[in-house]
């Protein structure tokens, strides 16, 4: 039977977790004296199964650009005489992207607020995207009592956090295990384009009961980014690595090959984590395997006294790390039980490789 405790269960978003941010320039970092290389890349993951990946478990900071101006939410306007308005509301809602206005492209806050200051009061024509289709709306945006003009919204044009890398191939790459959503709404973040940087974890805030932990890092968004993000699915992110990062961090001889769903079974097996700055497999114990579901494929059970001592057991930001059974890679850490830090569950990386 399924025991799925959706109200005791954490997904371990990466937006969730701490991060400090010490600078917000975004792809500006240079690898050495060189700009990034991708050009012997190949996005390959359409079928890894008799292939050999190298497992990761580093945390990364995750930096996402949203495709379009992401509508958080709708709210009041105070106007000048003192009616309580709201332009946007019944027109446009959590999940929506904005692109155009008055067919004018616009990819972030700072452009679409300039079109709606310049409008003086007039009509606007609004394209957005709601559930994959392409919709025009029009609002008269209203002036408010500060002197601006407002739609009446609450949007965001970013997002970042912490994350875990699942597993490297080439120098392509999957993270998370889920996907990048937004934390005031919940929704999956569509992506323009995002970057993958160093962090440096500074600090670990321990698992307890009822009180999740989370990994606390730095990330200098002017020095650090060392991959792109291609791809933000259901299932977790995809992208590419700077190939010299790849080559100074990872060793082939730390390849192994996927297991599929059916080859998990209940009982021992690891978390491969760098947590440390080193790889280490922590022991877990497969406690359950749900083949009929999304994302909750391996429940466990964190049984290795050391990384209880660090962590608690499982903390947000270690969404990602890679669950290792009889020396292959049987999946990607997803979750933490609210009342027992300890137990987490995992998706297959056959689910992830779907996407």
């Amino acid at each position: 039977m399924e025991r799925y405790r959706k109200s005791l269960v954490i997904l371990l978003l990466v937006d969730i977790a701490f991060i400090i941010f010490l600078f917000a320039f975004y792809l500006s970092y240079k690898e050495g004296d060189g700009r990034l290389q991708y050009e012997n890349a190949k996005f390959v993951f359409e079928d890894l199964s008799n292939k050999k990946v190298i497992p990761s478990g580093e945390p990364m900071g995750i930096y996402m650009k949203t495709d379009g101006v992401m509508v958080v939410d709708t709210g009041d306007i105070v106007t000048d005489e003192g009616h309580v308005v709201c332009p946007s509301q019944n027109a446009l809602k959590s999940g929506d992207y904005i692109t155009k206005v008055n067919d004018k492209v616009v990819e972030n806050k700072s452009e679409l607020l300039e079109c709606i200051e310049e409008s003086e009061g007039e009509e606007l024509k609004i394209t957005y995207v709601r559930e994959e289709k392409e919709n025009i709306v029009n609002i008269t945006p209203e002036c408010s009592n500060e002197g601006r003009y407002k739609l009446g919204l609450w949007v965001k044009d970013d997002i970042a956090g912490i994350g875990t890398v699942t597993f490297i191939y080439g120098n392509s790459f999957m993270a998370l295990g889920h996907s990048v959503s937004d934390n005031d709404t919940g929704l999956m973040i569509r992506c323009a384009t995002g970057g993958m940087y160093t962090t440096d974890i500074t600090n670990i805030n321990k698992s307890y009961t009822a009180m999740p932990g989370q990994l606390q890092g730095s990330i200098v968004y002017t020095r650090d980014l060392i991959g792109i993000i291609n791809q933000n699915t259901e299932n977790g992110i995809m992208g590419y690595l700077d190939e010299a990062y790849v080559s100074k961090h990872y060793d082939e001889k730390d390849a192994m090959y996927i297991a599929k769903g059916e080859e998990v079974d209940t009982g021992k097996a690891y978390i491969y984590s760098r947590l440390t700055g080193e790889p280490v497999q922590y022991a877990i114990n497969i406690d359950e395997v749900n083949y009929g579901t999304h994302n909750k494929n391996i429940e466990f059970t964190v049984t290795d006294q050391r990384l209880i001592d660090m962590t608690g057991g499982v903390v947000q930001g270690m969404s990602g790390s890679p669950i290792i059974q009889n020396g292959k890679i049987i999946g990607a850490v997803t979750h933490v039980f609210v009342d027992d830090p300890t137990k987490g569950y995992g998706v297959f990386i056959e689910e992830m490789l779907k996407e």
